[in-house]
């Protein structure tokens, strides 16, 4: 790529004083690695840059191309070495970072705790200072990761409940198995005829209380073909983002009239405050709105609710975010503490109190499905047997090309709802949807071409948004790959070898550059896993205090004038294990 070579060539002459002067230390030759990434030109452009940097240290590193739903179902079951990622919180809390990690998580892509990987005994934990009893060496993942991720869940006391996510960020962070590049930014175009749009800060789009113009309908393009449009499997965003439109909750996201965003209820008449047991334990009781129904005109009741919550934790439909709802009390027994008291009284008791408990109200994964509609496994792939209660309804789906939102005249804010028809077209092709977008025929895109990002900010600045959006884009490396085949090392010595290399190679890679050169759209250099946006209870931003050091922010300094130094530095380190064909 043109765009990169000149940064190449700095690299490659980095790399080349680093060797200078100095014999090249016997060992194996580096794997071939294979980067996996979905169809995207803008993460191809940031593939091929990482394999340029790669390859001037004398590291090969292929790459393949796989659609979406493929690429989501190789990573889950770990069928790679390294890929692209990217991670949107959930809700405004940093355990949405980190939750995600469990050795049972259906998110943990870098496998933490499966495969070979479960029977290690390397990490250790001690909570003492903490106020616990919990100290363990040289346990599994299993037996610290998880443990610590509970006890966050469990613990009351906030400022302590925050020291003991960043404790949780630093394992994550030793392993070497995410790589950050940057904090995202939600880029998107959308036609200046559109009024009463918002997104929310987890990248969700909202086209209901829309209008354009005197049209009836709005056309837009979030993504290709959706993975899955079940409530409880989704585990993309612009599978959210269909759903949000197709489905109501207890809450939802809102915009208030001066702007602000806002949890407010839903489907519930208000959101009331829990009653604190005497065990800890918290009792939320929500009284539903008269008139819910589903689309088919059926009266939706608390045990929808009911159903769907302990559907989306039942071990047979595997849902990636079942871990969403360890919250509750029950659980780990297979069964949640939620029950119907009547058609319209819904409890839940939490095991704990927690911050944002509102927010997983609002969450797709919480959204009620009906126990006779989802019998049927297909039902969510055809607008013939997609039954929801949402302002939508689907009433078209060509798939790989159109799927069409229909207002739901059954839905209990029907006439509030001011967009008639929603057509979301299916293509990750950045140069068709900006075709469509300059002729007229879409009015929102949510991706555009790299190479026309300077020339959109400039021809088009009322249409081109860059919003902010909670999130982090980072390469992941599957944990149980060979990164020293032929080695004599096994084992704990092994993994703990490859941890080395792993936060090795993270130095080689420019994230200003990244950042300014291929992303452009204001995106933040990233040097730890959690997003910016959120805040320590002291109001200071989470990501400015990780890391625990002085001089620079994160893990790592991520500063252009730092890049030299992280070169020769990983270099020293690759060395100790690879015999490597520097560049020069």
């Amino acid at each position: 790529m043109k765009k990169t070579l000149a940064l190449i060539l700095a690299v490659a002459m980095l790399l080349g004083m680093a060797a200078c002067g100095k014999p090249k230390t016997t060992g194996t030759n580096p794997p071939t690695l294979k980067y996996l990434y979905n169809t995207s030109e803008g993460h191809k452009a940031i593939g091929e840059y990482l394999q340029a940097a790669l390859k001037a240290a004398g590291i090969t590193m292929t790459m393949e191309n796989q659609d979406w739903a493929t690429f989501l179902n190789t990573r889950k079951d770990g069928n790679y070495d390294v890929a692209r990622n990217g991670w949107v919180a959930d809700y405004t809390d940093p355990i949405c970072f980190l939750d995600m990690w469990t050795s049972y998580s259906g998110n943990n892509d870098v496998q933490f705790g499966k495969g070979d990987h479960a029977k290690l005994k390397m990490y250790s934990l001690d909570l003492t200072s903490y106020g616990y009893e919990t100290k363990v060496t040289d346990g599994t993942w299993a037996e610290t990761y998880d443990v610590l991720i509970s006890t966050i869940k469990s613990c009351t006391d906030n400022v302590k409940r925050y020291q003991l996510m960043h404790l949780a960020e630093d394992m994550l962070m030793a392993t070497g198995c995410i790589t950050p590049l940057y904090y995202y930014t939600d880029l998107y175009m959308i036609d200046s005829n559109v009024k009463g749009f918002f997104s929310s800060p987890l990248g969700y789009k909202y086209f209901m209380n829309c209008t354009y113009g005197t049209s009836d309908s709005i056309s837009v393009c979030l993504a290709s073909e959706p993975d899955t449009i079940d409530p409880a499997l989704n585990s993309a965003v612009d599978g959210a983002t269909l759903l949000v439109h197709l489905f109501s909750g207890i809450a939802k996201w809102d915009q208030a009239d001066d702007g602000s965003l806002q949890i407010v209820a839903d489907c519930a008449t208000s959101l009331p405050e829990g009653v604190v047991n005497s065990d800890g334990t918290v009792t939320y009781t929500y009284t539903l709105r008269d008139g819910l129904k589903w689309s088919d005109g059926a009266a939706l009741t608390a045990n929808d609710f009911v159903y769907a919550w302990n559907r989306a934790i039942d071990k047979e439909l595997a849902a990636d975010y079942e871990y969403m709802f360890e919250v509750i009390k029950g659980y780990d027994e297979g069964k949640l503490a939620v029950e119907a008291v009547d058609e319209k009284t819904l409890k839940v008791t939490l095991s704990s109190a927690i911050s944002y408990w509102n927010e997983l109200l609002a969450f797709p994964t919480y959204f009620p499905v009906r126990e006779d509609v989802v019998k049927n496994e297909s039902w969510a792939t055809d607008p013939a047997t997609y039954v929801c209660n949402g302002p939508y309804t689907l009433t078209g789906w060509n798939h790989d090309s159109l799927m069409t939102l229909t207002k739901n005249p059954n839905y209990i804010d029907a006439a509030s709802v001011t967009m008639g028809e929603i057509k979301c077209y299916l293509s990750d092709d950045s140069n068709n949807m900006l075709t469509n977008f300059k002729n007229g025929s879409w009015q929102l895109i949510d991706d555009v071409p790299t190479n026309e990002i300077a020339t959109l900010k400039k021809d088009y600045p009322q249409q081109f948004v860059v919003a902010g959006q909670i999130g982090t884009y980072y390469v992941c490396w599957n944990v149980n790959s060979d990164l020293l085949p032929g080695s004599s090392l096994t084992g704990v010595e092994k993994e703990k070898a490859q941890q080395e290399i792993r936060n090795a190679i993270s130095l080689l890679f420019d994230r200003n550059y990244i950042c300014e050169k291929i992303a452009q759209a204001g995106q933040v250099p990233a040097s730890s896993f959690v997003a910016m946006g959120m805040v320590n209870p002291d109001n200071t931003e989470f990501y400015k205090t990780a890391g625990h050091n002085s001089g620079f922010v994160g893990y790592y300094d991520v500063s252009s004038n730092a890049f030299e130094a992280n070169v020769n530095a990983a270099i020293e380190t690759l060395k100790k294990y690879y015999t490597l064909d520097i560049q020069q």
